[in-house]
């Protein structure tokens, strides 16, 4: 199972068969459970694990983050609307994918100003990922947006396990 869900295809049908495996193992007991016994099941089989899958991560280690990273009073995203025709600047090199895209003045205030980049015009409604850390391989914040901080979510591989 933990081979499995280290291919990003295959985690979602993963961590569905593996609920559908442990929640008639939980509540369809033959017995009566012990008091606090059915809890503990719920907490170490069902909810631990999809917060490990949801997190990519320790469900502790991620949520620390999270709270450094949001206690920054400067971190911010940029979330310009962008107009029909608008310019934007998508990296080539840091973007995760093309969509992720960058409004002129965060641009001019970022790394990737020196990088490979494509400018197109925006067809409207989009906006712009500064500070969109999941948008971004690097340089996710321009100096505007940037929250100086050092603390960066991380992409870990997800290994599925229980506590016992």
């Amino acid at each position: 199972f933990a081979s499995k869900m280290n291919h990003t295809t295959y985690r979602g049908a993963a961590i569905l068969s593996y609920l559908g495996e442990q929640v008639p193992l939980i509540y369809c007991l033959e017995t009566e459970p012990q008091q606090g016994e059915e809890e503990q099941k719920v907490e170490q089989r069902l909810l631990y694990p999809l917060e490990c899958f949801l997190f990519g991560e320790d469900p502790c280690v991620g949520l620390e983050k999270l709270q450094q990273y949001n206690s920054s009073s400067s971190a911010q995203q940029c979330g310009r609307v962008f107009k029909e025709g608008e310019t934007v600047y998508s990296c080539r090199d840091c973007a995760i994918d093309p969509t992720c895209v960058l409004c002129i003045e965060c641009f001019q205030k970022s790394v990737h100003k020196s990088h490979r980049y494509k400018m197109h015009a925006s067809a409207g409604g989009g906006f712009c990922d500064c500070g969109d850390l999941e948008a971004w391989k690097s340089g996710p914040c321009c100096s505007q947006h940037d929250p100086g901080t050092s603390v960066t979510m991380e992409t870990v591989q997800f290994i599925f396990s229980y506590r016992c």
